[in-house]
């Protein structure tokens, strides 16, 4: 078994396993939407969500944020799902990065994407929009907030890759983690199967005749 504690643990198993171990747990319904996507395709981020919430383009709460943060944690961020200003840039992810903040997941919008993906941190976000917005103080952190239509909780674990974005909620973690092993271990063995030439339900059995 695979340490669930571990951000590589759930960067192998991928947000695709990771979101069928959530149905098996009865947590049907915890992939963010499809708007929410990582600025390059080989970004991929893992780690408890520390959450935020931010009037649209108010950027008080995130650089707050930045500092409350802790090293590993990853920032998922309510911005309103605006697409007309901004919310991060190469800047706070410069800072972000430099404290050891995992990445980050906004249901806004971010630019400076250049920098973004020079620094090599995961930043995922719904738009990307150039326009500034302002540093009026409103906002909040470590609060339940909504993300690509899914409830984060402060701790859920994130999990994002070109596939999406996973949320578990805390209390599953363990569970969601043993399912998810069992799910990459059963679809290795009957890609093994496919490959051989056996059709789905073939493999299917092979594998299960094999355990």
């Amino acid at each position: 078994m695979l340490d669930p504690s571990a951000p590589s643990s759930w960067l192998l198993w991928g947000s695709a396993n990771v979101s069928d171990a959530l149905r098996k747990v009865g947590k049907c319904f915890q992939a963010m939407d499809a708007g929410i996507r990582p600025l390059v395709d080989d970004m991929a981020v893992a780690g408890p969500a520390f959450t935020v919430r931010c009037y649209p383009g108010a950027t008080w709460a995130m650089e707050k944020s930045l500092e409350l943060a802790q090293p590993g944690d990853v920032l998922v961020v309510d911005g309103g799902a605006s697409p007309h200003v901004n919310l991060m840039g190469g800047l706070m992810s410069t800072r972000a990065k430099s404290r050891g903040i995992a990445g980050a997941v906004l249901d806004a919008a971010v630019r400076d994407t250049q920098d973004i993906v020079s620094l090599n941190f995961p930043v995922f976000s719904r738009y990307v929009c150039p326009r500034a917005g302002t540093f009026s103080e409103i906002g909040e952190w470590q609060t339940t907030i909504c993300c690509g239509q899914i409830p984060v909780h402060p701790g859920d674990w994130i999990v994002g890759d070109r596939n999406g974005v996973a949320v578990v909620p805390a209390d599953l973690k363990t569970k969601v983690a043993a399912e998810a092993e069992a799910i990459r271990r059963y679809e290795e063995d009957v890609a093994v199967q496919l490959e051989a030439g056996k059709n789905f339900q073939e493999a299917a059995q092979a594998v299960k005749g094999s355990t």
